[in-house]
Formats: C-alpha cells, structure tokens, sequence
C-alpha cells in the first residue's frame, strides 16, 4: 500500500477519534462529578482524542443506568427486619437532633451500638479482628480492599480456613485492582476449605467490565450480626509497621456490636449480591441485642457512586458546617472538593478550632504534591495543618466538638468522595468522643504544625510541581 493510503487512512482515523472526542466531551461535561473533572475530560478528549478516549472508557464518569437499576431492591432485602431497636428523636435529642440529617445518606438509621471501642494501629486492630474469628458461632463476613500473600495475609487466610473447617459459613470479598498481587493460589486454598469468596465488581457485561474507576474500598469483618470492625487499615504487613520504607504505620479503626454491627453485615450483603454471590438469608434468626448493646447512638454510612445522591461528600461536609467548636481531621490524601474545601474555609474563618493532619511521609507522589496547594489554601483561611512525622498516617477520622466521631475508609480526595464505594461509622458519645481527642491530641504532639510560610521551605521541585499537580485533581 502506498504512503497516500497510509496517509488517507491515518486522517480518516483522525477525524474519526476528533469526533469521537468531542462526542464524548460533550457527554462528560453532563455526567462528571465536578465542574473541574468536567473541564480536564473535555480539554484532554479534544486535544488528546487517541490518548483520553481509552482513558476515558476506563476511568470516566458513570453512564445512565451504569449501576443496577434493583439497587433498592437489593438494600430492602439485605436490611429487613434489622431496625427493630431504632433510636427515637427524643432519645437523641441531648446529642443534637440535626444529626438525623445524616439519615438521609445511609440505608438504615441511627442505632445502638454497645461501648464501642477505639483501636490504634494495626496490632489493635487484627488482634480485635482475629478475637472476633474465633468467637464468632454461625457465620462471618471479611471485606478488604488491599490484601498480600504476605505474614498478615497468612494468619488471615490460615485463621478463616480453621474456622470454615469448624463448619462455619465465611464469605470474603476482595477487590480486583486493591489486590491484583494476590495469587490465583492463595483464593483456591481459601474455597477448597469452604470459605466463599467473590472478586467485587459491579457488571459482567463486557463493556462495563472494562471500567475500572469504581473500587470498594471498604474494610469490615463482622461475625454473627453482634460484632463488626471497620477502619483504616488493609490486609498486609505494612499495616503492622512491618514495611522498613514506611516505618512505623498510624491507623484507626472502631469495634461496633448490636445492631448497629447488623446494620454493617448487612452493607456487606448489599456488595455480596453485586459481587454475585448468593442471596442472604432472611434475618429471622438475629438474635435479640442485650442490654449493654444498647449504649451508644451510631449510624453507619456505607457510600458509593450508586447513591442517589453523593452521599459522601455530603455527610462530610454536614460534619463540617455542624461543628461549633472543634473540628479536627487526619487524612492521609488531602485532595477535596471545591464544596468540602470552602467548608473547610468558612469553618475556620467563624473561629472554629479546625485542624487537618496529613502524612509527612507519600506513599502516592502525585496525590502528595497535591495536598500542598490545597493545604496551603486553607492553612491562608485559619485551619492549621500538621504533618505527621513519627511514620507513615493513613487513619481516617474526624472529630466534631466534643460529641461526635466519624471513623471509616474515606479519605478526603475525588476517588473517596465520589468514586468509591466506603464505610463510615459516625458515633454520637461524649466518652467516645473524648477518647478520639486524646488519641489526636497524641499524634499532634508526633506532628510538625506547617508554619505560615507554607511549603515555601520545601525544594525548589516540589514548591513547583505542588500546583500543577492540582490540576489533576479531578482524576485523583
């Protein structure tokens, strides 16, 4: 073929990807989440059409009907009959009654929890996890999105395969991209033990199976209905402080049991339906909370890309605007929002004590360079910023005046806020509260507060890449 075919192929292709990217700009100036993810997918889709256009089959915003339409269906089914010990207006009226707010961004309302309990770090967290395996009677449910093949990895799969050998039933599910390292090897041991374990994704039609942007990023184990873990931390060694390039690791998680622990296995049945796993029981078997599971009010918050609404970026910023007082946030990506980030900003301008830590140390540059602009943004509005020096700080958590904490998976970027799909469990108690302050408080003091001049002392390097990689954001 001569160089003129070559050539009027080549230019019929071109016009065809110009097209197509304008086509496709078009359609992601209406589904984006943002009016700045809007604006990056048009301006790389026309410039760039060979490039952005597979990108964008991958990773952009959702298409009408990408999600289940029985979405409601599938909640109604695992939540029935679990909200037997709901908390009355008057009952939580001393906390604030505002907070029934939140309601309208979870499946379930606000329930009691026993005394729930504050675990620090990875030992305290997988030594609640593993007590609650070899608790648990009937049936125990295990969702991570990070999982090795490494120490952790096989003390996990060793302590569930023991258990399925007792004869109890055991659902896992684990995400494609979160623990693509895993071997082929290390699932098969899990199922020929009897464990049941499905990869999560949300469709198995071919063209949706290409999407890759939405991960479940949750973390839980829960057993019984009585007992449930969610936090911070994922399946490997790292998590323990056991990786020499991270040093010691900060993370938080919360133990939860009654019914608000039911309300979070049932979260769990919601992603095991779109998982494909089987359908769940009916919950005619719960067995009835005791009296000292019926101590604490708590809502839990399982968000995602098929809510109705985004459910996550709104719960944190009610969180935000509720605060009178205190407002203290750790995260290890700080990459938010044009509506959180002015929350953030108005919050500290009406005098509220609003402190954001992130980590001194990245484990993702790009997200890390981010973090400097817009810290320094609202560091110029009174929020102080820390920077957290004793290792690597990956806990998610807020605290809000003296009365309520929020611990979960969501970090404060796009991918959590409205990518994701993530847990919170939002706790309304003073004592817990005041046990969340001290643990803060503890890592202020392993902290360095950013002086007034910003990031002006980093590298000339990062002071330089810090706002060109904002503009990334939207695809963070």
């Amino acid at each position: 073929m001569s160089p003129f075919a070559w050539g009027g192929i080549f230019a019929v292709l071109h016009i065809a990807a110009v097209v197509a990217g304008l086509v496709t700009a078009v359609r992601a100036a209406q589904h984006a989440h943002t009016a700045q993810g809007a604006v990056a997918w048009a301006i790389a889709l026309l410039l760039m059409p060979w490039i952005a256009l597979p990108a964008y089959l991958f990773i952009g915003p959702p298409r009408p009907g990408e999600f289940d339409d029985d979405q409601a269906t599938l909640r109604a089914e695992a939540y029935a009959g679990l909200f037997t010990h709901e908390i009355s207006p008057e009952a939580l009226a001393p906390v604030s009654p505002t907070w029934r707010v939140l309601e309208r961004f979870s499946p379930a309302p606000i329930l009691y929890s026993g005394r729930p309990r504050l675990l620090v770090d990875g030992d305290q967290v997988f030594d609640a996890v593993f007590a609650i395996i070899a608790a648990a009677r009937h049936d125990i449910v295990v969702q991570f999105y990070i999982f090795r093949d490494d120490g952790l990895g096989r003390r996990l799969h060793d302590a569930l395969v023991a258990r399925a050998r007792d004869g109890l039933r055991i659902r896992l599910i684990y995400d494609g991209i979160g623990a693509r390292s895993v071997p082929a090897a290390y699932w098969d041991g899990l199922r020929e033990a009897g464990v049941d374990v499905q990869e999560f994704h949300l469709a198995r039609r071919l063209p949706k199976m290409l999407r890759l942007n939405y991960r479940n990023h949750r973390k839980l184990v829960a057993a019984d209905g009585r007992r449930a873990i969610i936090g911070g931390p994922n399946v490997a060694d790292e998590y323990l402080g056991l990786d020499p390039s991270f040093g010691d690791w900060r993370d938080t998680a919360v133990e939860i049991s009654g019914p608000a622990a039911a309300v979070a296995q049932a979260a769990f049945d919601v992603d095991w339906l779109w998982a494909g796993g089987e359908r769940p029981t009916a919950h005619d078997d719960i067995i009835p909370p005791r009296e000292d599971e019926l101590e604490v009010p708590v809502l839990l918050l399982p968000t995602g890309p098929s809510d109705p609404l985004p459910a996550c970026s709104l719960s944190l910023m009610h969180l935000i605007i509720s605060a009178t007082s205190r407002l203290w946030l750790t995260t290890p990506y700080f990459v938010p929002d044009l509506d959180v980030l002015s929350a953030l900003k108005l919050a500290a301008l009406k005098g509220i004590d609003v402190r954001v830590m992130i980590p001194d140390k990245p484990d993702h540059t790009i997200v890390w360079l981010a973090g400097f602009a817009y810290t320094d943004e609202i560091r110029k509005a009174g929020v102080k910023i820390y920077r957290y020096t004793a290792g690597f700080m990956h806990q998610k958590v807020m605290l809000v005046d003296d009365h309520v904490s929020a611990i979960g998976t969501v970090n404060f970027d796009n991918r959590s806020l409205h990518l994701n799909f993530e847990n919170t469990v939002v706790l309304f108690d003073m004592d817990f509260a005041a046990d969340t302050a001290a643990m803060l408080e503890a890592d202020f003091a392993r902290s360095t507060l950013v002086s007034e001049e910003g990031y002006e002392g980093f590298s000339p390097l990062v002071r330089m890449l810090a706002p060109a990689t904002r503009l990334l954001a939207p695809l963070l």
